[in-house]
């Protein structure tokens, strides 16, 4: 700026002057008004048009010659108007430079970040263009988690139809989408199966838009992938409706089921109740693992012996129901049969499994169905209480094969103890009822060993501590096998004491003396002197004579020693 005044003072001006015919200061003050415009706008356009317009009255006020004075007013619009007008020019040009800078910087900011975006969000998403009313699509763009998501590289994209991309189970599904959003600017939520390039199905949630724009429809959807979500969502959704031991359905699916099915459409429909026996029995006796398999044995027996459109659930603890439509009570008594066979035929182990079924029919809409699923638990119940005998017989013969299987006890064993039994009853004068339940305790008081590995029960070495504290817990589990059942719930107190001691060191409660049941202090003598004579793998047998003695050495310790005398003098004079 400084050169070009002084070129225009030294050179310009006088140039200007001699040649136009415009005086020097006129010139000089518009050049000033040009310069200081450049420099500071529309300030210095007013600033230099006041000092030219000054400078103006100074040189006609001090002219030898006379000058009009509309000269002076014709001057001083002129200067100001370039000032003002070329200052405010310039100020505006300057601004819109500016702001145009700023604006370019901002929308460079802006496409920087909005790819960053497009290829960092958390997902997928696709740009496309919907070429026709059917809802037939040109992919235009993709971001990197959607080639992540499906396994393509961002250019495959360009090449693919959605047909090669969606599953074929929903593609008539996008189609209905896009076909949509063809139509009519909107929007659409949906869910959508993709499948990647090594072929493995993503379940995604697809939130798509579209607009109009040329002529032409361009769309874009985000992708989610709730694959997980899904699963987690069926898992919820299996443990709401199923069983989470058996398997089967629960209680809760079963009776929206009994709505549903309860129209004209199923009838007749039948509904079978039932009910295990002797869940009790084994998980008092043989833990509830045990329990938990018969339960299952059940579960997967009711589930064989039905159809495919049956409804087999667990209704209670033991109990299960099943759902017949269209099944008349001739058809539900067949299916009854088939469960029974399916049951009665499966490989247990403690107890032979068993279950009291009861059906009854619907044939009319007017009744009440759940007066019907109550007349199935009523016939249910009478036949478990038909039945409840023989299984109760079955039970107990099969614990007493199963404690010979599993020990040294044998029947001889166990009639020989009735046997000095029934004499120590006689001696004694004793009641027949107290007879009889030394007669079952002479078979059953060992019960409890029935969940004691045989290897321990069977050990001739040394007994380690853990397994001795095993031992020790068979008259727990014994009482519980006997108060579970009414036919054996009489013996269970002596079940439970026939360990202790007279001296109060016996297990499992340490009674001493007369606190303990006269049966299990009966019992306690016979057996150890049949054990003596008799022999085991962790004792060798003695004599009669042997076998005396350590009874008389263990009188008033282990044994009643009132009882032990009596015991001795049967064996004395009868020579048993």
């Amino acid at each position: 700026m400084v050169i070009i005044a002084v070129i225009s003072y030294a050179v310009l001006i006088p140039f200007l002057s001699s040649y136009v015919g415009i005086p020097e200061r006129g010139i000089m003050g518009t050049l000033l008004i040009f310069l200081f415009t450049m420099i500071w706008g529309l300030k210095g356009g007013v600033v230099a048009a006041a000092y030219s317009i000054i400078t103006l009255g100074y040189f006609i006020a001090k002219s030898p010659r006379q000058i009009d004075s509309s000269f002076m007013i014709m001057g001083t619009f002129l200067y100001l108007f370039i000032g003002i007008s070329l200052g405010r020019l310039l100020d505006v040009v300057r601004s819109q430079k500016t702001n145009l800078a700023k604006m370019l910087d901002s929308l460079e900011r802006k496409g920087i970040k909005y790819h960053q975006l497009f290829d960092t969000i958390v997902d997928g998403l696709f740009v496309f263009e919907i070429t026709d009313i059917y809802g037939y699509v040109k992919i235009l763009n993709t971001n990197t988690i959607v080639g992540k998501m499906l396994g393509y590289e961002k250019e495959e994209f360009l090449t693919l139809t959605c047909d090669q991309l969606i599953s074929p189970d929903y593609a008539k599904k996008m189609r209905y989408f896009l076909s949509k959003l063809y139509q009519t600017e909107s929007e659409q939520l949906f869910e959508m199966v993709f499948i990647t390039k090594q072929g493995q199905r993503v379940v995604t949630e697809c939130h798509c838009n579209s607009i109009k724009r040329d002529g032409k429809v361009y769309g874009n959807c985000v992708v989610r992938d709730i694959t997980e979500r899904k699963k987690v969502e069926e898992k919820i959704r299996y443990l709401t409706f199923h069983d989470s031991l058996t398997g089967i359905y629960n209680r809760a699916y079963f009776e929206n089921e009994l709505e549903k099915y309860d129209n004209l459409r199923y009838l007749p429909i039948s509904v079978i109740m039932g009910d295990m026996n002797g869940l009790k029995l084994v998980n008092d006796a043989f833990g509830h693992d045990e329990g938990d398999r018969l339960l299952k044995i059940a579960a997967n027996s009711l589930k064989e012996s039905c159809r495919q459109a049956d409804t087999v659930a667990r209704y209670g603890g033991d109990e299960f129901v099943i759902l017949l439509p269209n099944t008349t009570t001739q058809e539900a008594e067949g299916i009854i049969e088939r469960i029974s066979n399916k049951i009665s035929q499966t490989q247990f182990g403690p107890i032979p499994p068993s279950i009291a079924l009861g059906c009854e029919t619907k044939t009319f809409i007017q009744q009440d169905i759940h007066l019907i699923l109550k007349h199935a638990e009523d016939n249910m119940y009478q036949q478990k209480l038909m039945s409840e005998q023989s299984n109760r017989s079955a039970v107990i013969s099969t614990l007493e094969r199963t404690l010979i299987e599993v020990s040294e006890e044998t029947e001889l064993h166990a009639l020989r103890l009735q046997t000095l039994c029934d004499q120590m009853c006689e001696k004694m004068n004793l009641p027949g009822s107290l007879k009889s339940e030394l007669r079952l305790l002479a078979v059953l008081h060992d019960i409890g060993k029935v969940v004691i590995p045989q290897s321990i029960l069977t050990k001739a070495s040394e007994l380690s501590l853990d397994e001795w504290r095993l031992i020790k817990q068979h008259p727990e589990v014994g009482y519980r096998i006997a108060q579970s059942s009414p036919d054996l719930a009489f013996i269970a107190k002596g079940i439970l004491t026939h360990h202790e001691r007279w001296d109060g060191t016996g297990y499992p409660r340490g009674l001493k003396g007369e606190d303990i049941p006269l049966s299990s202090r009966i019992l306690s003598i016979v057996d150890a002197y049949d054990v003596m004579i008799s022999g085991r793998a962790y004792k060798q047998k003695m004599s009669n004579e042997e076998a005396i003695e350590e009874i008389k050495r263990a009188s008033g310790t282990q044994f009643d020693p009132t009882l032990a005398n009596i015991f001795i003098e049967i064996i004395i004079n009868e020579k048993v």
